[in-house]
């Protein structure tokens, strides 16, 4: 065998192993809130997306699950390359905040505002009224709000006439007002926020910010991950119990 036919070999054998056992462009440290965990320790289906990114660009994203706070903390702290999910504060810059927004938005949560239906307020003036949402969710707004901790108890509250409006999650609070069958709550919708991933502050993250710039757009733009999308994000739902 020619040393031609010998490098030959050796460069396709090569291939072939890189094949078998791809080499990651880039590794990359995500902090992810162990709320969308499952009972059984799963992550959800909404954090689909975060495996994807590593696997369309063939990164390394090494993942661990902390308290919500903590896993912000640790991109203030510079201890993790991004987290996700979090939605975008219209009311408070970067600087802050102590970091920084993927430039691409990942998907939208709508937030409805919920009231009850035989005591209607003016949706254009709510610093007028009581008005809640969940307790990590109170920096969104430019009125003075209730922080609660619990849907159920937040909406228990609202039937009895205890506050005025509970403004939070569309599909959250969906789901326990169905299971509380409060009949007496109108819903309507609020805003819709754009949701990001937070990098360090200061361009710091720039690297990972391209890294999920390119792999969503890749993901948006594939029939293939259609399925994923649908998962992300649902338009508002019109119905009001009867």
């Amino acid at each position: 065998m020619t040393f031609l036919s010998k490098a030959l070999t050796i460069l396709s054998f090569s291939i072939f192993c890189t094949t078998l056992n791809p080499v990651h462009a880039d590794t990359f440290k995500a902090s992810l809130p162990e709320m969308m965990l499952d009972k059984k320790g799963n992550p959800s289906e909404f954090l689909d997306v975060v495996y994807l990114w590593g696997k369309v660009l063939n990164n390394d994203i090494n993942i661990d699950y902390y308290p919500f706070k903590r896993s912000v903390l640790n991109i203030i702290s510079k201890q993790a390359d991004f987290h996700f999910p979090l939605i975008k504060n219209p009311y408070k810059s970067n600087s802050e905040l102590g970091f920084d927004y993927s430039s691409a938005v990942i998907t939208q949560v709508n937030f409805v505002l919920y009231t009850r239906k035989d005591h209607p307020i003016d949706v254009d003036n709510l610093s007028a009224y009581k008005i809640a949402t969940d307790a990590s969710h109170t920096d969104l707004f430019n009125f003075p709000v209730e922080g609660i901790f619990s849907i159920d108890g937040a909406l228990k509250k609202l039937n009895s006439g205890r506050i005025d409006g509970y403004i939070f999650s569309e599909d959250l609070t969906d789901n326990a007002l169905k299971q509380l069958r409060l009949t007496n709550i109108h819903r309507q919708l609020y805003r819709i926020y754009d949701v990001h991933a937070i990098l360090p502050l200061g361009g710091q993250g720039n690297k990972t910010d391209q890294m999920i710039s390119e792999a969503q757009a890749i993901i948006t733009a594939s029939p293939e991950y259609e399925e994923v999308a649908k998962k992300l994000y649902s338009p508002y739902n019109e119905w009001q119990f009867n």
